[in-house]
């Protein structure tokens, strides 16, 4: 009795297959080469990472300079002169004092009537329990 193999071609070099019936590549570069083809983000979706990781960045920075006195209008100011994209970030939390938390990932700012503030300038005095 005499086995046929039916041949088929890889699914990325289209080269002629030999072995099991159920092979897609020739090889594990042929694979990886064919996964990271189609498994590769649009160039929007990276457009907008970019964004997001600049910001996460710009925040990070801001907050390594933070002045404890400094205005918030004037961190503001410092946030656009260095780049910083206000329409995009991760999540926004509400406070419950009514004020917004901007994320940027794990890194972010609070949002009030005066301007911002970076997140961790804050952290500790607003997950602190409330006086009365």
């Amino acid at each position: 009795m005499i086995f046929r193999i039916q041949s088929s071609q890889c699914r990325e070099c289209h080269e002629s297959l030999r072995g099991r019936r159920d092979k897609q590549f020739c090889d594990d570069s042929c694979r990886a080469k064919y996964h990271r083809k189609t498994n590769k983000p649009s160039p929007l979706i990276r457009q907008v990472e970019g964004i997001l990781l600049k910001n996460r960045s710009i925040l990070k920075e801001l907050k390594q300079i933070n002045e404890p006195e400094s205005p918030s209008d004037r961190q503001f100011q410092w946030l656009r002169r260095h780049g910083f994209d206000f329409n995009y970030h991760t999540h926004v939390e509400a406070l419950p004092d009514g004020r917004l938390a901007i994320m940027c990932f794990e890194e972010g700012y609070i949002l009030d009537e005066h301007g911002v503030k970076p997140w961790s300038a804050l952290k500790d005095a607003l997950l602190s329990p409330l006086p009365g």
